[in-house]
């Protein structure tokens, strides 16, 4: 990259190749003294609209005039000159201006303008930096970093909305991290499977279970009375469908059943279950297995969430102290190009984990496969008792029956025991022997599973640590944090004492599940960490994790996020039912006037069912259905932008209008010009509609709970999308 100097001092950014890889860049320095500010001033980068231009030459035109005005001091010799213009060129110029002359990515003197507070960015990236320069600074100066991402970029150019359903080889599909050494994963495995064999022979307590009846399992694991409904098909000719406690169906891609005699495409394209309770976590176990995957799911029952009535009776106490865990097996077709597609054939509940340490709230799977040790793997459980136990998932081979087992002894049981109010409210793996916690009283602590240690406590919060997020594998110890109250953090667990950022903008959130790494930007995903409420999800590079950079704009609340890990496509669930997917790496590097696309992948509606309707019940002699869901799928790409942009881009064209006509006159107006408002009015009212459906309430039963992109290779196009109504949609979304 260099500087062209164009209009007399202005510079712009003009691609070019880098030769060097770690030589900094020069900047001419003019000979002439008076000539200092301006220069760094010009070399922050360049605006990116033509009102920043003119609101840039306004500020260098008073500039000019304020040193004009000043007076003009009596000379004392070339040494007082000297020293003057010495101090000159010294002088801190504010968090506005880049300070060093020899690099873009030295780090500049601390800003001392008594205008500028502290608590504000005044780093080298700048908010208006686009494309080059902000590839340049984000990911440079490197020149290998830099041709990582801008090949990732082109990689996925074509696919603005969905992943690409391409093998590696191909030069468009998937890809393992690029960040990585070839051999992390075998590495990684070698060294899980030796920790875990050692775990076997030298622990001196290992993990205790029994196994428990059906009929006894089914009273502790939750259950909801009668059928759900389900409306599923195109939308201009759906079905009805019911669905009960734990039934599934395969779908094709028009979301009919694929024995459905109307559906005109009978290729698998996933599957949707009935799980009979509120879904709060759904978690990919990673595996190298090539012909299932295994989707563990936490469930709590619905009269958890029930709102109690005045002199209503609450649950029972050992109701409440009962939590399980379901784990589902998909069946997968190996396809001519590798990856694998959906089978025919209905999932399955294979094992059922059941215990008494109260309802699971969150859970993880350790990120390293352990298929070579004979297990699914290690899963990182939250439970209701503010502890995180970690439990040994075994393989299941045999029956076809599913697997219920009483929990007594987890593999290790996490968290402060000899203090007040320090519950556990969040977890996340670091690697194979160690897991981060966030605690109640903002604290998070890092733990190693065997031998059973807490390793280090740091104080980064002052409220409930609402969610937490490792950047395993590139960088596990960078771990980011999001408050209930407070500033997003993101710490070095390596060195927690001084490696810290925070995001300097205070925000409340009240959801959880908004959190995830993206492997292939190296940064994380979250709500854009605001003082008001908005519903855009933000990119936050783990280098400049000060600075955000708006990726989507969800239709409604925004109650899940997820990030793929061999692709940088991102998931939306929202509270309105809807489930949104975008390419962010695009997002990120747009131009301007580029258009950026985004798709609805479905759209669910629940309704209950209404207590004063006689269908089923005594008279029938069966259980009536307990409410209705329907499932609108098939929607088109639509722009990807925040509808405030849009609707001050519809202003702006409104006032240019206005003086078009103030210009014409009387004469001037004709049908053409009539037509043209009208169509300005009409795209300011679907504004103003989208705006408005932003803060519109829904049934509580109808948000989208939590989602997960698969993190297996071979089946990284697959999703897991969980609703509050009880059902799991898994869908193959990758595009040819």
């Amino acid at each position: 990259m260099r500087l062209r100097q164009t209009r007399g001092v202005r510079k712009r950014y003009v691609e070019d190749p880098i030769l060097l890889d770690d030589q900094d860049e020069h900047f001419a320095i003019p000979d002439d003294g008076d000539e200092d500010d301006d220069f760094d001033a010009q070399g922050a980068g360049p605006p990116a609209d033509e009102d920043e231009d003119e609101d840039a030459d306004g500020q260098d035109d008073d500039n000019d005039d304020a040193a004009s005005s000043e007076p003009d001091e009596p000379d004392d010799g070339g040494a007082n000159n000297k020293a003057s213009r010495s101090a000159k060129k010294l002088r801190n110029v504010g968090a506005g201006m880049i300070q060093s002359r020899k690099s873009f990515h030295d780090i500049p003197h601390y800003p001392l303008e008594t205008r500028i507070v502290t608590r504000v960015y005044a780093g080298p990236l700048r908010r208006y930096a686009r494309y080059g320069a902000l590839r340049d600074s984000m990911y440079g100066p490197e020149y290998r970093r830099i041709k990582i991402i801008w090949d990732l970029e082109i990689r996925w150019a074509e696919f603005p909305a969905l992943p690409p359903a391409l093998p590696p080889v191909d030069p468009e599909g998937i890809t393992p991290s690029p960040w990585l050494t070839a051999s992390f994963e075998l590495d990684q495995e070698r060294s899980a499977f030796l920790w875990y064999d050692n775990y076997q022979v030298n622990s001196p307590e290992l993990q205790r279970s029994h196994a428990v009846a059906a009929h006894i399992a089914r009273r502790l694991i939750p259950r909801a009375e009668g059928d759900l409904v389900t409306l599923i098909g195109p939308w201009d000719s759906q079905k009805e469908s019911r669905l009960g406690h734990w039934d599934s169906m395969s779908l094709t891609p028009s979301g009919l059943p694929i024995d459905d005699p109307d559906a005109e495409d009978n290729t698998p394209s996933g599957w949707m279950l009935n799980v009979g309770g509120i879904p709060l976590a759904v978690a990919w176990a990673p595996s190298s297995n090539k012909d299932t995957q295994l989707l563990a799911v936490a469930i709590i029952p619905f009269s958890d969430q029930t709102l109690a009535t005045p002199g209503g009776r609450g649950t029972a106490d050992q109701q409440d102290r009962s939590g399980s865990i379901q784990f589902w097996e998909f069946a997968a077709d190996i396809q001519d190009t590798g990856l694998a597609a959906p089978s025919k054939h209905k999932p399955r509940l294979i094992t059922a984990k059941i215990f008494d340490w109260g309802r699971p709230k969150r859970l993880q799977w350790c990120p390293v496969p352990l298929d070579s040790a004979g297990i699914y793997g290690l899963l990182a459980v939250l439970c209701g008792d503010g502890k995180a136990r970690v439990i040994d998932i075994k393989s299941i081979n045999d029956g076809n029956e599913p697997r219920y087992e009483w929990v007594e002894a987890p593999v290790v049981t996490l968290g402060i025991s000899d203090e007040y109010s320090v519950e556990v409210t969040c977890l996340t793996w670091v690697n194979t022997n160690r897991i981060a916690l966030g605690h109640l009283d903002g604290s998070i602590t890092l733990w190693s599973v065997y031998p059973c240690a807490m390793l280090l406590r740091v104080g980064v919060h002052n409220t409930y640590v609402l969610d937490i997020c490792s950047a395993y594998p590139s960088n596990p110890y960078l771990v980011a944090s999001v408050p209930v109250g407070g500033c997003a953090t993101l710490t070095d667990l390596s060195q927690p004492s001084s490696e810290f950022t925070y995001f300097p903008v205070p925000a409340i959130s009240f959801q959880p599940n908004m959190l995830s790494w993206n492997e292939m930007m190296q940064g994380f995903m979250t709500l854009y960490p605001s003082s008001t409420p908005n519903t855009t999800i933000a990119f936050l590079h783990h280098r400049f994790f000060c600075q955000a950079r708006s990726i989507c704009t969800g239709t409604n609340t925004v109650t899940c996020v997820s990030s793929g890990t061999s692709h940088p496509f991102i998931l939306t669930g929202c509270a309105d039912g809807s489930v949104s997917s975008c390419n962010a790496l695009q997002k990120l590097f747009k131009q301007k006037g580029e258009p950026q696309r985004k798709i609805n992948i479905f759209e669910n509606e629940y309704r209950p069912l209404d207590p004063a309707a006689e269908i089923g019940g005594a008279s029938s002699g069966s259980p009536g259905p307990r409410g209705a869901v329907r499932i609108l799928q098939g929607f088109l790409p639509e722009e990807n932008d925040d509808p405030r942009t849009e609707k001050r881009k519809e202003m702006d064209r409104r006032k240019k209008l206005e003086r078009k006509k103030t210009n014409a006159g009387k004469r001037g107006r004709s049908k053409k010009g009539s037509g043209a408002q009208e169509e300005v009015d009409n795209r300011e009212a679907e504004m103003n509609e989208r705006l408005a459906s932003r803060v519109v309430a829904h049934e509580p039963l109808t948000r989208v709970t939590t989602a997960a992109w698969n993190p297996n290779l071979r089946f990284s196009c697959w999703a897991a999308i969980s609703m509050a109504s009880g059902l799991i949609k898994v869908m193959d979304l990758g595009v040819q």
